[in-house]
């Protein structure tokens, strides 16, 4: 059964793309929410009811602690436990895959477009084909590392396949190439980076965990051009975890 741990990613895209929840707002909702699932068994069975025991316990635990001590923090903790079991019972994971599968069906039958664009554009949904060679020509090797093992290295849209149009799945400039752990990284919205590529570390990254995967500031793009700008934009407002 998954964990809040493992729901952060899609529960933050969730807050952006149906929540109508501000960048501030979504911050804190994962704040409260990761607080509270260190305590708390917060899954697939939060109902009502469980939301209401979570608060009850929470009115007790309060007075124990220095942090989160005040009435107005249970009413944050409701906001943040009703949203999450909003997103629970939206099937938001697989709502996406659906999404991405009408994309490639309407880019199968779309007859306006060649068919070899037609097979770049299905491949390079999972990092294959044109969009996959242009990355390798382009970096060289891991955008960040360098590390040129080319076989483990994965190629990775900035702005994701299924927000993009036609133009931008093929983009060289809409790509990194990364090990594997940056990528996973990177997708789930943990780091990002600035225009001059610079590395940015999401908060909700504890620092013993910054340190097992070896992420520090220090770290950035091996390159950067202009032309990558509009894309790390998007994907610092939309993707990230601030």
């Amino acid at each position: 059964m998954a964990t809040f741990n493992d729901n952060i990613s899609d529960f933050y895209q969730y807050l952006i793309e149906f929540g109508n929840i501000n960048a501030h707002s979504r911050t804190n909702y994962i704040s409260w929410l990761t607080f509270l699932a260190l305590t708390h068994d917060i899954n697939e069975n939060l109902t009502e009811d469980k939301i209401g025991e979570i608060l009850a316990a929470e009115q007790i635990l309060r007075t124990q602690r220095a942090k989160y001590t005040n009435e107005k923090d249970l009413v944050n903790f409701k906001s943040a436990l009703r949203k999450y079991a909003q997103f629970l019972q939206s099937n938001f994971s697989e709502t996406r895959k659906l999404q991405e599968q009408n994309i490639l069906n309407q880019i199968e039958s779309d007859s306006t477009v060649a068919t070899t664009e037609r097979e770049a554009l299905i491949r390079s949904r999972v990092g294959q084909g044109l969009f996959r060679q242009r990355l390798i020509e382009y970096w060289g090797g891991c955008a960040i590392t360098q590390c040129d093992k080319n076989d483990i290295l994965i190629a990775s849209h900035i702005k994701a396949w299924r927000d993009s149009d036609n133009n931008e799945r093929l983009d060289t400039f809409n790509g990194l190439l990364l090990l594997p752990t940056y990528d996973k990284l990177f997708d789930k919205g943990y780091i990002t980076f600035d225009f001059d590529g610079q590395i940015q570390i999401s908060k909700v990254l504890a620092q013993s965990q910054r340190a097992k995967l070896k992420l520090d500031s220090s770290l950035r793009l091996a390159r950067i051009d202009q032309r990558h700008a509009p894309y790390l934009f998007y994907h610092k407002e939309k993707y990230f975890i601030k």
